[in-house]
């Protein structure tokens, strides 16, 4: 027990780290059409908000060299932090330029800690790697659940209204940078110097390494577009907007939970193409149930979602590790699927948003969302495979 303990403990820097990855971004979700109302956005300019940062997610892996640069990969994260942390205050400051200018640094922020968690895990982590990846995947879920929870309570907290919902997150963030920078005094740590570009050039003409990408890329996209919007479309489908928020969060949180054992039982299988139909079903299928029903069984088809969407998250991540013959190797093929994969997860809110704004529906959109999960199976099966990229 002691030493499971003392193996834990020491993937607490990167645990510190997953407390910010994704909190500060999903808190906006269920109060976008309040903000919307307040700064006057339409339904298209919110979806160009929600999709920032992760246009900034795909972006950030080409700008990997030139951060690096900065040193080791723990004084990278520190800055990273202390950026997030910045950026969350002064984006709600209530200015529409001040929102988007700094939801984009506070993505470019969240980037790089994309980027560069999984380098620290590769540097520290050992053998334990594994079961550092499944901690601070579930991290990540548990605390954007309780973000999207919070965030319609906190904007009726005080005058603050909406911009109290980012306080929390800014504080956190705060914390956590100051916490690596007394670690990074007291201990000696290496250098990360990355070294991705021959695998990459290999990778780009590689099947195998375009199918995990696509297969990460449609996760992405669907969980994206439901993470912006299902506040929303329960809110249409007549929840008071705190009950949408709450309903999201705890179906979010479960579905977390649920995605933990995933990558270990994945990892176990010679070929993950059964796993990978299943997570991914899930998803598509509870998608045509938030389509066609309503009423209060909207709630157990948004879990039958998020066990989908939770589930094949870190089953893409898993894979990046299964397709690769080394650390060089599986780091080339993780920019080359964050670069592509979040470039065509930032179209889904945005599409979203513009078929909801045509057709004045939702139908549109979650059919859309099962067909993506559809192909989304077709790209797995391929990337599913044992062998290489």
């Amino acid at each position: 027990m002691s030493s499971l303990s003392s193996r834990i403990n020491r993937g607490m820097p990167i645990y510190v780290a997953a407390l910010n990855m994704r909190a500060g971004q999903i808190a906006i979700t269920p109060i976008i059409t309040v903000i919307g109302i307040d700064l006057g956005l339409s339904t298209i300019e919110l979806s160009w908000l929600a999709s920032i940062p992760v246009l900034c997610f795909a972006f950030a892996s080409p700008l990997t060299s030139w951060v690096s640069r900065m040193g080791s990969v723990d004084r990278i994260l520190s800055v990273a932090m202390w950026v997030l942390a910045f950026s969350l205050v002064l984006r709600a400051t209530g200015s529409v330029i001040a929102l988007y200018v700094f939801t984009f640094v506070m993505g470019l922020a969240i980037a790089t800690l994309n980027v560069f968690l999984p380098a620290w895990v590769k540097e520290y982590g050992g053998k334990d790697s594994g079961l550092f990846t499944g901690i601070y995947v579930t991290i990540m879920g548990v605390v954007s659940g309780i973000a999207v929870g919070v965030s319609v309570p906190l904007s009726k907290l005080n005058s603050l209204g909406w911009q109290m919902a980012f306080v929390p997150w800014a504080l956190i963030a705060a914390i956590s940078a100051y916490w690596w920078q007394r670690r990074m005094r007291d201990q000696t740590l290496s250098k990360h110097t990355p070294n991705e570009v021959s695998h990459f050039k290999v990778l780009i003409k590689s099947k195998v390494a375009w199918q995990v990408t696509l297969f990460f890329g449609l996760q992405s996209t669907n969980a994206y577009a439901a993470g912006t919007w299902l506040p929303t479309i329960l809110y249409d489908k007549g929840f008071e907007l705190i009950h949408a928020g709450a309903a999201v969060a705890v179906t979010g949180l479960l579905g977390s939970l649920f995605a933990v054992g995933v990558p270990h039982i994945a990892a176990k299988r010679a070929d993950q193409r059964l796993v990978l139909v299943i997570a991914t079903g899930f998803a598509g299928i509870g998608f045509l149930g938030v389509m066609l029903d309503s009423g209060w069984r909207l709630v157990i088809w948004i879990m039958v979602a998020s066990i989908g969407t939770s589930a094949t998250f870190p089953l893409a991540l898993i894979l990046v590790v299964l397709r690769s013959s080394d650390s060089n190797h599986a780091q080339a093929l993780s920019a080359m699927m964050q670069s592509f994969g979040y470039l065509l997860a930032a179209t889904g809110p945005i599409f979203m948003g513009v078929l909801y704004q045509i057709s004045g529906a939702w139908t549109f959109g979650l059919a859309v969302m099962i067909l993506i999960s559809g192909v989304q199976i077709l790209a797995g099966l391929g990337a599913a495979k044992s062998g290489t990229a």
